[in-house]
Formats: C-alpha cells, sequence, structure tokens
C-alpha cells in the first residue's frame, strides 16, 4: 500500500443499510478502513468522505459511528484532484480484504461536470462498480447488485472465518456446523465473549452425566462436550465477521477450552472410578489418574502463565505460544514429521470426535488411558521446551 495513501471517497445509496453479518454496509467499509489503517502504520489516520446519493433525503444519510473507530476522520469536503481512491457501499470485503483493491483503485481526477452533482455521483459510482465486478480479488471481495444476495453472501464471509489451527474434524464436519449457527447469531446482539462462557453449560452437564458412571452417561457426556468443540468456533466467526475482535478475546476462548478438558477429564475419572466401584475392580485408580489428568493439563502453562493470568487476567492466556514451544520441543525429540502428525491428531476438534466413537463403542477406560498418555507427554515437552527457551535467555 502507497504511504501516501490517506484519502477515501465512499460512493453511497440505498445499500448502505443492507445488514450483512450483523454489520450495515456503510459500517462495515469504515471498519475494513480503520483496520487497514492500523496495518499501514502505527500513527496513520485515514480521511473519508461519505458521497450520498444525490437524491437520498439528508435525514437518511448517517454516519458510522464506533467506538472501535479510531484511526477514521470523517470530512465534509471532497478534493478534486486529490489522490483519494473510491469504494461504494455495494463492496462486501472480507478481513483485511481492501488492500489489495485499494492499491490500484481509481482516483478521483478533474471533470468538467462538477456542477452536475447527481451526474459527478453517477459517473464515479459506474467506474467503482466497474472495478468491482471485474478486477476484484474473489476470495477477498464480493459485489452485492440487489440485496437478495445478501443471504449467499453472509455464508461466503463466514467460510473465510476459519483458523489455521482447525484440524481435519473441524474443517470438514464442525465449522459448517458452527457457521450456520454463527449466522444466527449474527442477526442478535450476542458478543464473543458471553457467548464463550455461555457454551460451557455444555461440558458442565457433560461433566455431570459423566459422573453417572454409566454406558448412556458417558456415551450422551461425550456428545456434550463434541457439541461444545463445535459451538466454541462461533465466537471466532462473529468476532472476525463484526471486527469485535480484543485482547481477551483468545485468552477467554482458551480459558473455556482449558475449563472443558479439566471437566471431562476429572468427570470422566469419577465416573469410571463408580463403574468399577460396583463392579468390584480396584477404583480408585480411575480416580487418580483422572485428577493426574487434570493436574497435567493445567501444568503445561507452566508456573510464569498461571501468575500472569492471575495478575492480567485472560489477555495473559496465548495458546499458539504453547503449540509453538510444544512443536520445537517434540520436533528435537521426537522429529518433526513425528510431531506433525501428532500435533493433527491430537488437535481439540478431532480429540473430542474421537472420544465420542470410542465412548459410543463402550471403551470410556480407553478415553481415560490416552487423556493420561497425552496429558503427561505434552506436559513433558512443555517442560522441555520451557528449559531450552531458559537456556537461551
Amino acid at each position: 500500500m502507497s504511504p501516501g495513501f490517506d484519502r477515501v471517497v465512499i460512493l453511497a445509496d440505498e445499500s448502505a443499510n443492507w445488514k450483512v453479518g450483523g454489520l450495515r454496509q456503510l459500517e462495515r467499509l469504515v471498519l475494513a478502513l480503520d483496520e487497514l489503517a492500523h496495518l499501514i502504520s502505527s500513527q496513520r489516520k485515514i480521511d473519508v468522505f461519505i458521497f450520498w446519493r444525490p437524491d437520498i433525503p439528508k435525514e437518511e444519510q448517517w454516519q458510522p459511528k464506533n467506538s472501535r473507530l479510531t484511526r477514521i476522520e470523517f470530512v465534509q469536503v471532497m478534493k478534486v484532484g486529490a489522490p483519494e481512491r473510491l469504494l461504494n457501499t455495494r463492496m462486501l470485503v472480507r478481513r483485511r480484504g481492501l488492500e489489495q483493491f485499494l492499491a490500484d483503485a481509481v482516483l478521483l481526477e478533474n471533470d468538467p461536470g462538477l456542477g452536475d452533482e447527481f451526474a459527478v455521483w453517477s459517473k464515479l459510482w459506474t467506474a467503482v462498480e466497474t472495478k468491482a465486478q471485474n478486477d476484484s480479488p474473489r476470495e477477498t471481495s464480493q459485489y452485492l447488485v440487489t440485496q437478495h444476495e445478501v443471504g449467499r453472501s453472509e455464508e461466503w464471509l463466514l467460510r473465510g472465518s476459519g483458523k489455521t489451527r482447525d484440524g481435519f474434524v473441524s474443517r470438514y464436519l464442525n465449522r459448517p456446523l458452527s457457521r450456520a449457527v454463527s449466522r444466527v447469531l449474527l442477526r442478535t446482539p450476542m458478543t464473543p465473549n458471553v457467548w464463550t462462557w455461555l457454551i460451557l453449560i455444555f461440558p458442565l452437564i457433560g461433566f455431570l452425566l459423566f459422573i453417572r458412571g454409566d454406558y448412556l452417561g458417558f456415551s450422551i457426556g461425550a456428545a456434550l462436550f463434541h457439541v461444545h468443540s463445535i459451538l466454541d468456533g462461533c465466537d471466532g466467526e462473529i468476532a472476525r465477521a463484526k471486527y469485535l475482535d480484543s485482547e481477551k478475546g483468545p485468552g477467554i476462548d482458551a480459558i473455556g477450552d482449558l475449563i472443558s478438558l479439566l471437566l471431562f477429564s476429572i468427570g470422566l475419572g469419577f465416573g469410571l472410578f463408580r463403574a468399577a466401584h460396583d463392579q468390584g475392580i480396584s477404583h480408585w485408580l480411575f480416580l487418580i489418574e483422572g485428577i493426574l489428568t487434570a493436574v497435567f493439563i493445567a501444568s503445561r502453562l507452566g508456573p510464569d502463565h498461571v501468575l500472569d493470568l492471575l495478575r492480567r487476567g485472560p489477555a495473559a492466556v496465548v495458546s499458539t505460544q504453547n503449540d509453538d514451544r510444544l512443536r520445537r520441543a517434540g520436533g528435537e525429540f521426537l522429529g518433526n514429521w513425528f510431531t506433525s502428525w501428532a500435533f493433527e491428531l491430537t488437535k481439540r476438534d478431532v480429540v473430542f470426535f474421537a472420544f465420542l466413537i470410542m465412548a459410543l463403542l463402550g471403551l470410556a477406560r480407553w478415553i481415560l488411558h490416552l487423556l493420561f498418555v497425552y496429558a503427561f507427554a505434552t506436559l513433558l515437552l512443555s517442560m522441555r521446551g520451557r528449559a531450552e527457551r531458559d537456556k537461551r535467555r
């Protein structure tokens, strides 16, 4: 992006009020510009002139007001001949999708017909429309010709909201389901962080079913943990679609995942403890195994992360840092190929789906054994990674 880029004219008609993914189109464009300003420079601000179609009544012409707009200055004058770039409100862009379009956008030039405001607006609109329909990259932007295309465009918008950390179960099963739920949630005031806490009801009920200690409890409980794994994708999808990202968001999501896994381990251990007691088997081993599994999982964060969490709250939890440390330690100890496959097969979405299948097959004990081995192995790798990091300091 050119460092001289600092002015944009947004051409607006009735499509400015079309809601896509919970945001009106004009607000979405301005939020995208604000995000672009942050990416270009730590200090850059963009002047935005909203050029409404002249026949739209003044009382219906509005200006976005959003607390997240920190790099946008709304101006009341359009500078002819200035290096201003043009957008219009029928353009729908994915996150960080504006830069490629604006890098070679239509520049505002002197025009002998400037006295006729409607003629100027129409000419500029046609220029932007032609470029958007013919030259815009389809993977990052769409052009909405009619309001009937909004529903389809919401599906397209959410399809680009997956994470690189998604396992194959998320890509082919969980994400299609979570996107369907997110489309409904985007029409409500639901926020990502509230959703993260709200869906913890599923692992809590799953925990209560696990401690029954019977086949039905293990099966339905595992299904509820898998449902939580599916719905856990909605918070990020909502955040990315509505520009509600926050510093605390990933941390709250990581805490929700951790609580879910701890409830799974302890609940399964206690349920097998009860089931084995009824069968006259040495039942204490299952309870101890479940508790140790939970301790190993919690200990992976390390004392420094725990203290940071107590000090700063959810923003202190950055799971990707822990994953990177585990990958490096695993690669050095077990080899990169084996570690890469191990990470794919132990991603949260894959694990909870596999545990559901095993529970339905009556293999609840083996779920606990596998989870114990996984928790112990990742704890050792995490400790090894922390030791290597401390040596480099």
